[in-house]
């Protein structure tokens, strides 16, 4: 972040193996992979999205409704205030998301200082400065600062993890603009200045924590002294995979080929990249400087300082790579496939209660759930949104699981086939089955007997295979056919439009819930589109619910203010 507004390296043993005009590199990681192979040739389009951590897809949405283009490339923060701490899960569940649609996936840490408790302020929190014994303290393994940044660096490893375990592999930018001395860790040069702090922080996620989905990215901001800062913040070449300049014309020179010279040299083989601007690089100037391997916006500031023609000039641009045009990461080396259903939309026949909506059972969240009627024949069925071949279906069941279930797809959402049949299921242990062969867009889960008094609940439903004929679909937000629930915008702040097609008959409701089940607005369905109020909710994240006569459809809604 521009320090005048508010606000891992490669696996031992990769080989780099560099030939044409883009270096070609086999490392462990798939989306790094990419950058070697598109360096020299494209560069990929990024948007930060800033706080709040509760819509952690506003910019990049706005990316979308300026340009009708969706960046390459996400961006979020583990932040450092009480709000944004809170949400942090949100904004990882975000990044499955984005993943999941072929993005390159980049996480920025504003920590507060290891001397002050988390969540802190900006002022005086974020911008602050240890004293020189205070500092060396911090890098001294087991002392008292150097403990508690281990320990801070603990918190966000459990978020990491999730996403390690997801498959999703992760532009890792701690300690950024580390040659810039606002920010309590940034302005110390020399073996042990902030280089050091940056590699203590590399060992202890990689080595200690096991993080070894992170891809590392050394970060500085674009001062007249680049050309010395590249060799004293420097935490060595093992420590590092990408070299970012956040370009904020703090030289009041901008994109001059002497910086780009300068990355270049420094960074040898590996990709370099503008890791923050506020004024987009000119397809002209990435023509001229095309080993920038992608740019990532600061997300208001791109829209203050752009015409709306030139950022769209900048996604149209020929060199420039936007999400649709991403190879998908189930497609490209090995890894995790995407969950197709995450953040799906899911129409269920009934829920017990509306803490526990449809909507939770698609949310990537192990501590939320779905939960029936307390009876038998319930389902729950979710939208992909396209056609794909399905292989495999993951159910994590709660306590309350079913019995006897099947597993159902359908190409049209009426006709269905039964693709999996349980009979006598004698655990909530979660099932997963694979090697299913179906082609659908639809899947799902009908629920025959229940193996207790309570109703059927499930904490996911996850469906995994690859495009049928097709790029992988978006995730979000609702498909917008024709008899489909359509709700715009979204994010929201004064007023949800809600199209509701096939599902705007007589005796409807609609329910709005806040994120601890609450119903904070409800009213009946008057006709094929209708409107909700927003007027006095906080931002942060809702389920809208419609309820009929036979079936309830969740969607998420967020509310930015």
């Amino acid at each position: 972040m521009r320090f005048i507004r508010y606000a891992a390296a490669l696996l031992a043993g990769a080989v780099l193996h560099l030939h044409g005009p883009a270096a070609q590199a086999q490392t462990a990681y798939k989306s790094l992979n990419y950058l070697y192979s598109i360096s020299g040739s494209k560069t990929a389009s990024g948007m930060h999205n800033r706080e709040p951590n509760s819509a952690p897809a506003t910019w990049t949405n706005r990316v979308q409704t300026t340009t009708g283009q969706y960046p390459a490339l996400w961006s979020g923060d583990f932040l450092f205030s009480s709000s944004d701490v809170a949400n942090r899960q949100t904004m990882i569940n975000e990044a499955k998301a984005q993943w999941a649609r072929g993005s390159l996936i980049n996480i920025m840490f504003h920590a507060c200082p290891p001397t002050q408790a988390e969540p802190c302020q900006w002022e005086g929190g974020v911008k602050s400065t240890l004293s020189d014994a205070q500092w060396q303290e911090l890098i001294t393994n087991g002392t008292t600062l150097n403990t508690n940044w281990k320990r801070r660096l603990d918190v966000v490893a459990g978020y990491l993890q999730d996403l390690k375990n997801s498959g999703v592999e992760v532009y890792f930018r701690p300690l950024h603009e580390m040659n810039q001395g606002v920010f309590w860790w940034a302005g110390r040069p020399g073996a042990n200045g902030t280089a050091k702090l940056f590699q203590l922080t590399r060992d202890y996620l990689r080595n200690t924590k096991g993080l070894t989905n992170l891809i590392w990215v050394w970060d500085l901001q674009d001062f007249s002294s680049l050309s010395s800062d590249l060799a004293n913040y420097n935490p060595g070449a093992s420590y590092w995979d990408v070299l970012a300049l956040d370009m904020y014309y703090s030289d009041g020179q901008g994109y001059t080929t002497a910086k780009y010279n300068a990355m270049v040299n420094t960074a040898g083989s590996k990709p370099i990249a503008i890791g923050e601007c506020e004024v987009l690089p000119a397809p002209s100037l990435l023509a001229a400087q095309p080993k920038w391997a992608f740019f990532m916006g600061w997300s208001e500031l791109v829209f203050n300082k752009n015409s709306t023609a030139a950022i769209q000039q900048a996604y149209g641009a020929s060199n420039v790579v936007t999400q649709n045009e991403m190879p998908g990461w189930a497609n490209v080396g090995s890894g995790t496939s995407p969950n197709l259903a995450y953040q799906r939309p899911v129409t269920v026949t009934s829920t017990y209660t509306s803490a526990n909506a449809a909507s939770k059972a698609v949310d990537a969240d192990g501590n939320t759930r779905w939960e029936s009627a307390y009876a038998n024949n319930q389902s729950i069925y979710v939208d992909l949104g396209a056609t794909y071949a399905i292989n495999r279906v993951r159910l994590a069941w709660e306590a309350a699981y079913a019995k006897d279930y099947q597993v159902q797809v359908s190409t049209d959402g009426s006709t269905w086939t039964t693709i999996k049949d349980v009979w006598g299921k004698t655990s909530a242990a979660a099932d997963d089955h694979t090697g299913l062969g179906a082609t659908a867009r639809y899947v799902k889960v009908y629920c025959i007997n229940r193996a207790t008094t309570y109703g059927f609940s499930l904490y996911e439903l996850e469906v995994y295979g690859t495009a049928s004929g097709a790029r992988l679909a978006l995730a979000a937000p609702a498909p917008n056919e024709a008899g489909e629930l359509a709700i715009y915008p979204n994010p929201a702040t004064d007023q949800l439009t809600i199209r509701l097609g096939q599902h705007g008959s007589a005796g409807a409701s609609l329910t709005l819930t806040n994120s601890v089940g609450q119903v904070v607005r409800r009213q009946a369905v008057l006709g094929p589109q209708g409107s909700v109020a927003l007027a006095g909710l906080p931002a942060g994240m809702y389920v809208l619910t419609l309820t009929g006569t036979t079936e309830q459809v969740s969607r998420k809604v967020f509310i930015s203010k």
